[in-house]
């Protein structure tokens, strides 16, 4: 995402005929008829609309001038290119098969009020393999190494 440019002149078309017609009634104050139809509000309109192309090409020249600044110090900008991140999956309910997540798999991330969800998807196919507990260990502030599994099995606080 590039840096926002700033505008360096941010009038509009609007504000250069208001302004151009504030000028006329201070340096021409015989010339009262400013409406559309008076040949002179015509020509103030199309310098107006002039000036206005001009302020709009003026505030694009600061994200071409650091783009050309980047290129003279050697500095190559890196072409867009996908998010990635690692992904963690965890089945609902235990399985006595090997579950396989097809590629292309989507996870997203939590939308909320302000940005909308980031989906990403897997890029190979993943299997996810069955597993359970069998040995509970337990080694306390650097003691004794413990075998706390028939602990476990009876119900008791393993900690």
């Amino acid at each position: 995402m590039a840096l926002p440019s700033p505008n360096l002149d941010d009038r509009r078309f609007q504000q250069f005929v208001d302004d151009a017609k504030r000028y006329i009634q201070q340096r021409a104050p015989e010339w009262t008829d400013h409406n559309v139809s008076d040949p002179g509000v015509t020509l103030v309109e199309t310098v107006a609309h002039m000036a206005d192309q001009i302020v709009y090409r003026l505030n694009r020249v600061p994200e071409k001038n650091h783009l050309a600044f980047l290129d003279l110090v050697g500095i190559t900008l890196f072409p867009p290119s996908a998010a990635r991140t690692d992904l963690t999956f965890w089945l609902s309910a235990p399985h006595e098969e090997p579950i396989v997540l097809p590629v292309g798999t989507e996870a997203a991330t939590v939308r909320t009020e302000n940005e909308e969800a980031v989906v990403f998807a897997t890029e190979r196919e993943l299997t996810m393999v069955p597993c359970s507990l069998s040995r509970l260990v337990v080694q306390q502030n650097g003691g004794a190494v413990t075998d706390r599994t028939a602990d476990l099995a009876e119900g008791k606080d393993v900690l």
